[in-house]
């Protein structure tokens, strides 16, 4: 694990010592930026419309997420508090290091916003809220972003969900997405009226849902929706196969289940050929095979949607419903075979959203996701 053994100066700023002394020298620098803009004759202004905390345990997840915060300062600019947890070294207080970005960019007007970094050293876990709690700008929405697996039982991660208006995760960083994203979902109903979930990796298979909505928005292939027979949904997996993070695969099966109110029959069970084999059933009562499987894609990051094949039988005619990711990897071609036969085929734009422009999009959102919330209610009884 890489941790901070030294705080790097010119990354976050100059080490403070409480939170008075921390706004303290907010204040100045906002000061130097704003002579050296009038300087140049360009006008700054301070402006945040949200608090943004971010929880890593590593310096990279930190550096990682500042950066993206820093692509993000001029469409939503922020306090950002940014705490890494470094439980290798002894302390029993958070320590308080800061950095205020300077904006440099050209412009008819600069937007000066504010960056603070937080380190828990230790067992300082539980002091986390109180450093964070009179950091925050009053009367505007907070968003926690949580860059790992979040530890769902640890008091620490309770405490700073209460401070929250919305809860960012990224399934596909999850070390066990078949244990973690079903035990999600009792934070998510919990948080309602209070606070919204919502996942990076639920809007990275926005297009997949697309399409198999768009196969179903035919009226002559409507009725194989109620007679599904078999899903097959592929993920990608490295080159040996040992890091399996079916995150966009269990997302899309609970979506599916949630929406055509399918039940699980049995729990997760690994399949003799890797993957996952399970079954569910319909409304009807009849049992559907899933299978998850893994495969190697050159260049496709593991756990990313690889393929999706839905069999249906309706009065004796079979039906395949197929999406495959192209070899560019940017690309899906559609497919529909009835009895045999092709009806369609068309090859759609897929798309790779960066974590900035995944970030930016949450940030404009403050409520409950009500599908996601569903889909993740119906990988309960998978767990």
């Amino acid at each position: 694990m890489s941790v901070m053994t030294t705080i790097d100066e010119s990354v976050w700023g100059a080490r403070t010592d409480g939170v008075s002394a921390l706004e303290r020298e907010l204040a100045r620098l906002r000061r130097s930026s704003g002579a050296h803009a009038k300087e140049q004759g360009v006008p700054v202004a301070r402006a945040s419309v949200l608090n943004l905390v971010v929880f890593a345990t590593r310096e990279i997840h930190a550096r990682r997420a500042a950066s993206t915060i820093d692509e993000l300062s001029t469409r939503h600019p922020s306090r950002a508090i940014v705490i890494v947890a470094d439980r290798e070294r002894e302390g029993r207080e958070p320590e308080l290091e800061m950095h205020c970005h300077l904006p440099h960019r050209s412009g008819a007007q600069q937007v000066s916003y504010e960056q603070i970094l937080i380190r828990a050293r230790g067992d300082a876990d539980r002091r986390l809220t109180s450093a964070v709690i009179p950091l925050l700008l009053p009367d505007l929405p907070v968003f926690l972003w949580w860059t790992e697996t979040p530890p769902l039982d640890a008091p620490y991660f309770g405490d700073l969900l209460r401070l929250a208006d919305r809860l960012i995760v990224d399934s596909g960083d999850f070390a066990r997405p078949d244990a973690t994203l079903p035990r999600l979902h009792a934070v998510a109903r919990a948080g309602h009226g209070r606070y919204g979930v919502t996942d990076f990796n639920w809007t990275r298979i926005t297009p997949w849902r697309e399409l198999v909505m768009q196969f179903f928005d035919v009226p002559a292939w409507r009725q194989f929706l109620d007679t599904i027979t078999g899903i097959r949904v592929g993920f990608a997996v490295d080159a040996d196969g040992r890091e399996i993070h079916p995150s966009q695969a269990l997302l899309l099966i609970g979506w599916l289940a949630s929406r055509l109110g399918w039940t699980a029959v049995e729990s997760l069970a690994p399949a003799e050929a890797g993957g996952l084999l399970f079954s569910m059933q319909r409304a009807d009562g009849h049992e559907i095979p899933v299978r998850v499987r893994p495969r190697f894609i050159r260049g496709l990051g593991e756990g990313y949607l690889s393929g999706l094949r839905i069999q249906s039988e309706d009065h004796g005619r079979h039906a395949e419903f197929v999406v495959k990711r192209s070899e560019t990897r940017a690309h899906a071609t559609a497919l529909v075979t009835i009895g045999g036969r092709g009806m369609a085929e068309r090859t759609v734009p897929l798309g790779r959203p960066g974590v900035s422009e995944l970030l930016g999009e949450e940030l404009t959102i403050a409520r409950s996701d009500a599908i996601y919330e569903d889909a993740l209610a119906a990988l309960v009884a998978l767990a």
